[in-house]
């Protein structure tokens, strides 16, 4: 999901709705309740209430055929496109969380992009609900595309003891600082560690293998491994360059 810059907001006005001027009320929450509990809390409650109030939304759907989805589009939504995302934005015409449902009629969509979104769903909770569903509302012969952090790759570039090919994949500046971040890897594990974990809003970690075999499990034919800007439906390659050196490009056909 690309709003994890949101959810930090998100999780910096829960912290200042909770402090008083002493900050008091603040350190008791954190003494019963660990940070990390908290931290995806109001994420989740606006989710919540996402779900009470987007009821409506399948009925702006329910005579749409031919479809291209870009689900957790964060903002890089496309025009022609529904772009599909919890956060609103300025590019997302469709707010939802599609974790467990899509909102889209049998049979469709004939194109489904998911980058850098699919590593937030639970293996087991979130992920059979999710491709079920994405299953569902493509039309046969339909395309999904999947972009995960390729963790084949980062644990190639781990194992080779030094530094050289993890820079390559994330771009790290000095002292092996990362842009953005606000903070510098000292190990090479502290980086693998927060590839795929990510203040836990990462659940699992994928190589081809993996996610070659999860599609299939929930129906997918043709899984095939790709690169960045090369698709089975080249309609659906809209990737992001800035993600090409640490992603997985998988496409898979109902």
């Amino acid at each position: 999901m690309k709003g994890d810059a949101t959810q930090d907001t998100l999780i910096r006005s829960y912290d200042n709705a909770i402090e008083n001027p002493r900050g008091k009320i603040k350190k008791l929450f954190y003494s019963v309740i660990p940070r990390h509990i908290l931290r995806n809390v109001p994420f989740e409650l606006r989710l919540t209430w996402l779900k009470i109030s987007k009821k409506n939304v399948r009925k702006r759907f329910a005579n749409s055929k031919d479809l291209l989805v870009n689900l957790g589009c964060g903002p890089q939504g496309r025009p022609g496109w529904i772009n599909v995302d919890a956060v609103p934005g300025a590019n997302v015409n469709c707010v939802y969380d599609c974790r467990k449902s899509l909102p889209f009629q049998d049979g469709s969509a004939r194109g489904i992009f998911a980058e850098h979104f699919f590593e937030h769903l639970d293996y087991q909770d979130e992920v059979p609900h999710f491709l079920a569903e994405c299953r569902r509302v493509l039309q046969p012969g339909g395309v999904i595309r999947i972009i995960v952090p390729d963790a084949g790759a980062y644990l190639r570039a781990y194992c080779r003891g030094d530094w050289d090919e993890l820079q390559k994949m994330r771009v790290l500046g000095e002292n092996h600082s990362e842009a953005g971040m606000g903070f510098a890897y000292n190990t090479r594990m502290e980086l693998i560690n927060f590839v795929f974990r990510q203040w836990g809003q990462h659940k699992f970690a994928y190589d081809f293998e993996t996610l070659s075999f999860i599609l299939k499990k929930h129906g997918f034919s043709s899984v095939q491994e790709q690169k960045f800007g090369g698709s089975i439906l080249p309609d659906i390659c809209i990737d992001s360059p800035e993600r090409k050196h640490e992603s997985l490009y998988v496409d898979a056909v109902k």
